[in-house]
């Protein structure tokens, strides 16, 4: 006995419109396909630290949008506290957005999955974690305010100038080193026989009235004795010609170490007369040296 043939042996079945197409992948979460493999992220500052977090797909459309709206939320509240989170955290935020992107060009998971899919729960626009946003923001409008504060301050400062009281008497100077009076020249003292020789090159203070008017290549002598051997000369400029010229000075240094300058710079020399100053009987002060060298 044949059986009889079936009207539907040669008839083609489509998946109904609005039905999921399987697509190979399936959720790592709940096992319904069609899914997508992409990877959720979330962030958060602890001020000197940082913590992060990912959860690996492959998602299906529900249990993605339910990951995204997790872990976006909780970077939008806790991503923003340290200095470095309020850098990364953005960055956080737009991987996770574009990877929902992708989620959400799924269609439906197909039924028979293993395990139920996750609720997606309230959109991310109706969560109270995205007044989150406002972290950021406030921070950036109190630097742009304090900026702007800071320009309008120096700006209106720039025109500033000190108050002068008027009619302030004005301090009177005095010359550092009082003006010698000059004295008759009195003839030189008998020069003893004989060169003394010493291991180190004397040092002495100058009583010179015109001191402030030598130059190198000058010749001096000491109107109370040698040169060489008085301890406290007052010594006068003549012409190197003369015959009581009795030492040429070489050079003339200055500062507080002018007469350590004499013995580097002028070798030849073999006397300094030092000349200094002081303020209210405070120490004296080296203000310049005559480097000479004796005839």
């Amino acid at each position: 006995m044949s059986m009889p043939e079936s009207p539907f042996r040669d008839a083609v079945f489509t998946q109904p419109a609005g039905f999921s197409q399987p697509n190979g992948v399936y959720c790592r979460y709940c096992g319904a396909t069609p899914a997508v493999d992409v990877d959720f992220r979330a962030h958060r500052g602890l001020i000197f630290m940082m913590q992060f977090r990912k959860l690996p797909g492959p998602f299906c459309r529900e249990c993605g949008l339910a990951v995204f709206r997790k872990m976006t939320g909780d970077s939008l509240v806790q991503g923003w506290w340290g200095l470095m989170s309020m850098v990364i955290n953005p960055f956080t935020i737009l991987l996770n957005v574009g990877a929902r992107y992708q989620v959400a060009k799924l269609p439906p998971p197909m039924p028979g999955a293993p395990r139920q899919p996750m609720s997606p729960g309230r959109p991310l626009t109706q969560r109270w974690q995205l007044a989150g946003v406002l972290v950021p923001l406030t921070v950036a409008g109190l630097i742009i305010a304090a900026a702007t504060s800071g320009n309008s301050s120096s700006s209106s400062n720039s025109g500033y100038k000190p108050y002068v009281p008027p009619n302030i008497p004005s301090i009177p100077t005095f010359p550092r080193t009082p003006t010698m009076p000059s004295f008759p020249s009195a003839p030189a003292a008998p020069v003893v026989p004989g060169n003394p020789t010493t291991s180190a090159t004397p040092t002495t203070p100058v009583n010179f009235p015109d001191s402030d008017k030598v130059k190198p290549g000058d010749c001096v002598w000491d109107t109370k004795g040698d040169v060489k051997t008085d301890t406290h000369p007052k010594m006068e400029i003549v012409s190197c010609g003369d015959d009581r010229s009795q030492a040429t000075v070489l050079g003339k240094t200055s500062g507080p170490t002018a007469e350590s300058q004499c013995d580097s710079s002028f070798p030849d020399s073999d006397l300094v007369y030092t000349h200094s100053y002081s303020y209210g009987g405070g120490p004296e002060i080296v203000d310049y040296a005559l480097c000479m060298q004796t005839k």
